[in-house]
């Protein structure tokens, strides 16, 4: 096939025309996917500074309330109508803490902005001071609450985000306590081997998880009870969230549990390379409490 020079200068004209139209239309592509980051980081930035900015605009006020609760209470000594009203306010500012944290952690783990941050804590005394801030809600329930230790782990020293494990045994324990049938109990058992591996177990004999369900309920905003007339309040956010922090411990979690014989979470959690401040010690939890809680 024979093509004269003016044929083929034209189909090569054609031909850079339109590599020019592609490279012109990339190019368009290209600065709109470059605004288009710009405003994801810009928005991302505004949702990092709301999310600081409401925490303090909730957490102030809570807080303040849950004080006037607690003077309420020391004031109103030997009148049962007042012991009982700030006994209600004091239980209710707390379980909307203890809601608000874990909506707050949920959204920071979405955002990527969570990280380790690690100390030297007495672990025994940290999981008592916990244990003891369930007391009241478990007995709502008239479940009692245990806390064992291997003998030798009483006086023992481990290093651990300690904010992020609290938050881990707090959703376990409001969880187990939430789940457990009347009379029963709630057993939290922990051990540290040589290595320096800390294990949390937390038993209670409730309503027990199907082995079909038992990955699911890690799930975010998955509910077993659900529905309208569901028995269990909460909005599924405290296991996956305690899935969350334990895996970014560089932990694990699992479970052992059948319906009618209740549900044992275990986590293990292996010790922090590093610590941020050589000087850091919590001897008690006073670092961060939930008090009086109940399941996520």
């Amino acid at each position: 096939m024979n093509v004269t020079d003016d044929a083929l200068i034209a189909e090569l004209s054609n031909r850079f025309a339109q590599s020019r139209k592609a490279f012109s239309d990339l190019s368009v592509v290209n600065r709109k996917l470059i605004d288009m980051n710009e405003r994801l980081e810009r928005s991302e930035s505004l949702k990092s500074n709301f999310l600081s900015n409401i925490r303090n605009e909730i957490n102030n006020p809570l807080n303040a309330i849950m004080g006037l609760a607690g003077q309420l209470a020391i004031v109103g000594v030997g009148n049962e109508e007042i012991a009982t009203l700030s006994s209600l306010i004091g239980s209710e500012a707390n379980h909307l803490d203890f809601q608000l944290r874990n909506i707050f952690i949920a959204a920071e783990l979405e955002a990527g902005e969570v990280s380790p941050r690690c100390m030297k804590v007495h672990i025994a005394l940290i999981l008592r001071d916990l244990v003891e801030s369930f007391l009241h809600s478990a007995a709502k329930k008239n479940v009692s609450l245990n806390l064992s230790f291997i003998p030798g782990d009483e006086e023992r020293i481990v290093v651990v985000d300690v904010e992020k494990l609290q938050i881990v045994v707090s959703n376990l324990l409001a969880n187990a306590i939430e789940f457990s049938e009347k009379n029963t109990s709630v057993e939290v058992m922990f051990s540290a081997v040589e290595n320096g591996d800390l294990s949390i177990a937390v038993q209670d004999h409730g309503v027990g998880i199907a082995l079909e369900d038992q990955q699911r309920v890690f799930d975010r905003f998955v509910q077993l009870d659900t529905g309208t007339t569901r028995s269990h309040p909460g909005h599924g956010l405290g296991l996956s969230i305690t899935k969350a922090l334990v895996e970014l411990m560089q932990g694990g979690i699992s479970l052992v549990s059948s319906p009618g014989e209740g549900t044992l979470f275990t986590v293990t959690i292996p010790p922090c390379t590093r610590l941020d401040d050589e000087d850091s010690f919590s001897e008690a939890g006073n670092l961060f409490l939930f008090d009086d809680m109940s399941e996520a």
